[in-house]
């Protein structure tokens, strides 16, 4: 019999009091102004893993543009790729230098002298001038 007393008093009722009223005003002028922030930070993000694909494609389609000659054919040079941009608002650069077996993270200092060991690095920047950099190593294969 002491549930359904419970059930009349609640359903009986007739409306929120002036203190539940303020309470409700107050907890949702704190909650509001923090739920808008926390979503719009998540939709400008939203197009970051976009634009980290497409740098990624436009990477490794540069490389292999790069790489498609020779060993002797591919020229220690640098710059920014030559043609026309891939989509607005993405630039590429590339840059080809000798490196040396021992090691191959830096530019060799006399870039005159071949090493048998290109290094080439792509940079591509994205429309939110994040800049993704791919690297990799050109070696001097010998004939089959």
């Amino acid at each position: 019999m002491r549930g359904f007393r419970f059930f009349r008093i609640i359903l009986s009722s007739k409306g929120f009091s002036l203190i539940e009223l303020v309470t409700f005003i107050i907890v949702g002028g704190i909650i509001l102004p923090a739920s808008i922030v926390a979503f719009t930070t998540v939709m400008g993000n939203f197009s970051a893993p976009d634009y980290q694909v497409k740098a990624r494609f436009y990477c490794q389609q540069t490389m292999e543009q790069l790489t498609s000659n020779a060993y002797t054919g591919i020229s220690v040079t640098g710059g920014d790729f030559v043609g026309a941009s891939p989509e607005t608002g993405f630039q590429r650069k590339w840059n080809i230098c000798y490196v040396s077996a021992s090691n191959p993270v830096q530019c060799a200092a006399d870039q005159t002298v071949d090493t048998n060991y290109k290094k080439l690095t792509i940079s591509v920047t994205t429309p939110d001038n994040s800049v993704y950099d791919v690297s990799t190593l050109i070696s001097r294969r010998p004939k089959s």
